[in-house]
C-alpha cells in the first residue's frame, strides 16, 4: 500500500507543478491582440503597474498606430493560437485613452 501511496502522492504534486507554471506561461504570449473576429488589431508595448496593457492598435484595422493606448486587463485573454483575444470591438478600441494623455494646444505647441 505505500507504493500507491508514493505514486499517487507523486503524481499528484507533478499536477500542482503543473498548474502552477500555467500562469507563467500566459505571460510567454506573443504580444499580439486580435478581436473575436480573429483580426489583428494591436501589439502590446508594456504593462502598466495596475496589469492594463499599454498597446499600439494596428493602423490598417482600427485606422489608428500613432499613438499607444490603455487596453484595459479584463478584456485580454491568452489566446490558443498564440497571442492575445480581446472582447473589444475596433469602435471601442478607437476610444481608448491614448498613452501618455495628449491634449489640443492651439498654438501648436
Amino acid at each position: 500500500m505505500s507504493m500507491i501511496r508514493k505514486i499517487l502522492f507523486a503524481s499528484a504534486t507533478s499536477l500542482a507543478a503543473l498548474a502552477a507554471a500555467a500562469p507563467v506561461q500566459a505571460e510567454d504570449h506573443s504580444p499580439i491582440v486580435y478581436n473575436l473576429a480573429g483580426n489583428e488589431v494591436g501589439v502590446i508595448q508594456g504593462t502598466k503597474p495596475n496589469g492594463d496593457a499599454i498597446m499600439l492598435p494596428t493602423q490598417a484595422t482600427v485606422d489608428l498606430g500613432y499613438y499607444d493606448v490603455t487596453m484595459p486587463a479584463a478584456s485580454l485573454k491568452p489566446r490558443e493560437r498564440g497571442g492575445w483575444v480581446t472582447s473589444m470591438n475596433n469602435e471601442q478600441i478607437a476610444f481608448l485613452p491614448p498613452v501618455p494623455r495628449r491634449f489640443f494646444m492651439p498654438s501648436g505647441d
